[in-house]
C-alpha cells in the first residue's frame, strides 16, 4: 500500500465546513457537534481509500474545527459515532473553544493531543484550554498545549496579514457551558445555552503572526513525523 503525503492524510476542518459561510456572525447556523460527527465520517472515507494507510490518519482543526479535533478524542463520543475503520492517530487543535465541561471529558483515547493557541486570542480564550489540557495531563494523558505570546486568533492564516477586529463576529468566550441531561447548559443561567444568551459577545481580533506560524509548523511536522513513524 502506498501512502500519501502528510498534508493529504491530515484532516483539516475550518469554519467553512459543509460549504457554507456566515458562521462567524451567526454561530447558530451549524451545531458545533455536527462537526464532531463529520470528523468521524471523514476518517471513514480516508480509511477506505486504497492509497491511504489507515494507521496514519490524524485530525487537525482550526477554530470551530479545532473544537471538533480536540473533543473527538473522547472515548464516549468515539463509542457513539467514531470510525469503525480506523483509529485516529493524533488530534491537533488550533485555537479551539475549551469552555465546555463534558461528561467523562478526561476519558480520551490513547492518541496524543496537541493544542496550539495564541496568548492574545480574544475569540477562544487560551486559559480555558490550558485548564483542560492540564487536567488531561493530571489524568495521565498525552496532551500538550503550546501558547504563542502576542498571537491572536487565526495566527497561522496568511490572509490575515494585518491585525483587525471583526465587530460583528460572535464569540462565546465568556460563556461557561456544561453537559447535562443531554443538553449544553449555560452555567450562569442553568438553562440550555443559545447564541442569544447575554454572555455571547460581538467582536473578534484576528491577525497573522509569522513567528508563531513558523514555530507551529515546525512543531507539527516533527510531531507527525514521529506519530506516523516516518523517520
Amino acid at each position: 500500500m502506498s501512502s500519501m503525503p502528510l498534508s493529504e492524510i491530515t484532516i483539516q476542518f475550518r469554519s467553512r465546513c459543509r460549504e457554507h459561510t456566515g458562521y462567524e456572525t451567526d454561530q447558530s447556523r451549524l451545531s458545533l457537534f455536527a462537526q464532531f460527527y463529520d470528523t468521524y465520517r471523514a476518517v471513514d472515507a480516508l480509511a477506505a481509500h486504497p492509497r491511504i494507510d489507515p494507521s496514519r490518519i490524524a485530525v487537525m482543526g482550526f477554530s470551530r474545527g479545532a473544537t471538533a479535533a480536540l473533543y473527538t478524542s473522547m472515548r464516549r463520543f468515539q463509542a457513539l459515532h467514531g470510525s469503525a475503520k480506523a483509529r485516529i492517530a493524533a488530534h491537533l487543535s488550533f485555537y479551539p473553544a475549551c469552555n465546555f465541561h463534558f461528561i467523562d471529558e478526561l476519558d480520551i483515547a490513547d492518541a496524543p493531543v496537541r493544542e496550539f493557541h495564541g496568548a492574545a486570542d480574544d475569540t477562544t480564550l487560551a486559559v480555558t484550554c490550558l485548564d483542560y489540557i492540564t487536567r488531561l495531563n493530571a489524568a495521565g494523558k498525552d496532551a500538550v498545549m503550546t501558547e504563542y505570546p502576542g498571537a491572536h486568533h487565526g495566527f497561522d492564516n496568511p490572509d490575515a496579514r494585518l491585525v483587525s477586529v471583526t465587530q460583528s463576529a460572535q464569540s462565546s468566550r465568556n460563556c461557561q457551558r456544561r453537559e447535562g441531561d443531554g443538553k449544553i447548559i449555560n452555567v450562569e443561567t442553568g438553562k440550555p445555552f443559545t447564541f442569544n444568551d447575554a454572555c455571547v459577545e460581538l467582536g473578534s481580533t484576528v491577525g497573522y503572526d509569522k513567528a508563531a506560524t513558523e514555530a507551529a509548523q515546525a512543531t507539527v511536522k516533527k510531531f507527525l513525523t514521529g506519530v506516523f513513524r516516518l523517520n
